[in-house]
């Protein structure tokens, strides 16, 4: 029964499946590197801590400017093409990173990885908005925070063993070997969703300021909506898109709506917390306090796998009971574990901290994906979600310089404390001022 229970599901949800298996193959191959990226830099090419960290963050300044125009072009040429390409570029700078011979190679080729990481995260949020209904759209979504988070997770223990037992270069040709498989997943078994986007009614114009019509009434619900998407049927041809001018209408209506601009800045603030604080500030300050290498580790291996079960959490919340359920427990959550974490003085607080954080981020980070997959506007998906991607962007660079300059300036306490009233007012921004985008109807 288990085993038919099993093959339903795959065949119910098989392109999620793969889709999940790709981006966790990707996850995995950046994982490997991240305990031995720094060492390795360091080591082979005798550059001081700045030039490490620059080798590092590079791979993430290319969300800055590549996220939109990846959404744009799975918009024309359909989202499987575009995430093969994206998983080629990522496959291409991770090879030529194993096989750096300078410093400079290395961070450029690192800068061009980047690039395809971007573009695969980005389009596949947009494919897995293309494979959900608004019913079980929270859980769908979540399955890429999940496939990210396992690669985060078991990556950095396959690293180090590679490492120890072959040498620092040897984890940095794993990693393009797991981004290969993950382009054999996407050019080979992974189906092609583009043509699956329901066209809406005219008559059903989903607002970006409130619920849209099909949220709460199955006799409005696209034909997609009634059956499940991995079911469904391509048509024969593409839907017909709106037309340019009401593209144009929609999508400053979109952009200059409360829910774009509050959960804009909640999904910035959550990886401004993640890279700012937790990768950056924390762990000095932790030093500071009397924590060694091998507790700050702990710490941070500890905030994954809290993670992972409020992630899904936060897919069954936000379908259950309406988008904005799970962001007040992570308001919660994150602001305590940052209190726990300036007023750590022992080891056992600083891993409930870490817990704290992990649980606040896993419940908070899909929601605002989920918001933005309501708000898209049709035929704009794509540029939707790379504007989203582009507010973490924003959030990745910024968080580490603003929150270190104001340590440096004020002290550690004072950025973390600042990091949580950015953060706690960002959160009830979206309390207050954006309307609720899906509610399950009750029976």
């Amino acid at each position: 029964m288990i085993r038919r229970a099993s093959a339903t599901l795959f065949v119910k949800y098989r392109s999620v499946t793969f889709l999940s298996l790709a981006v966790a193959l990707n996850s995995l191959g950046m994982g490997t590197i991240a305990p031995v990226l720094p060492l390795f830099t360091a080591e082979e090419y005798h550059v001081n801590a700045a030039q490490v960290g620059i080798a590092i963050g590079l791979f993430g300044v290319g969300r800055l400017v590549i996220s939109v125009p990846s959404g744009y072009l799975c918009q024309i040429y359909g989202r499987k093409p575009v995430m093969a390409l994206g998983v080629a570029v990522n496959v291409l700078g991770a090879l030529m990173v194993a096989l750096s011979f300078s410093y400079w190679w290395l961070i450029g080729w690192r800068f061009v990885s980047g690039l395809g990481g971007s573009v695969l995260n980005t389009v596949a949020t947009v494919y897995l908005r293309d494979e959900s209904t608004p019913q079980n759209r929270g859980r769908l979504l979540s399955a890429q925070e999940l496939s990210i988070l396992a690669g985060q997770t078991l990556g950095p223990l396959l690293g180090g063993y590679l490492a120890n037992v072959f040498g620092l270069r040897i984890p940095l040709y794993a990693q393009a070997i797991m981004m290969a498989l993950s382009f054999a997943v996407i050019v080979g078994p992974l189906p092609e969703s583009r043509w699956r986007e329901p066209t809406p009614a005219p008559a059903h114009r989903p607002s970006t300021a409130g619920p849209p019509p099909d949220s709460t009434t199955p006799s409005a619900a696209t034909p997609s909506a009634a059956t499940t998407p991995s079911d469904a049927a391509p048509p024969s041809r593409p839907p017909p898109s709106p037309s340019p001018g009401r593209q144009r209408g929609d999508f400053w209506r979109m952009m200059l709506s409360p829910a774009f601009i509050f959960v804009g800045l909640f999904g910035l603030m959550i990886v401004a917390n993640r890279q700012g604080a937790r990768f950056s500030v924390m762990p000095l300050f932790g030093a500071v306090k009397g924590f060694g290498p091998n507790h700050l580790g702990l710490w941070l291996s500890l905030t994954h796998f809290p993670q992972l079960f409020s992630t899904l959490t936060s897919g069954y919340l936000s379908d259950r009971f309406g988008r904005k359920s799970p962001i007040i427990p992570s308001l919660i959550l994150m602001c305590a574990g940052i209190a726990t974490f300036v007023w750590a003085g022992s080891l056992w607080q600083l891993l409930l901290s870490g817990v704290l954080m992990g649980m606040g981020e896993g419940l908070g980070s899909p929601a605002g994906t989920v918001f933005f997959a309501d708000i898209a506007p049709p035929g704009l998906e794509g540029v939707t979600i790379g504007l989203f991607r582009t507010f973490g962007a924003i959030g990745t660079v910024a968080g580490a310089i603003v929150l270190g300059a104001i340590a440096d300036v004020a002290g550690f306490p004072w950025a973390l404390w600042v990091d949580a009233i950015i953060f706690a007012a960002s959160g009830i921004g979206v309390i207050l001022f954006v309307r609720e985008t899906y509610r399950r109807r009750r029976s």
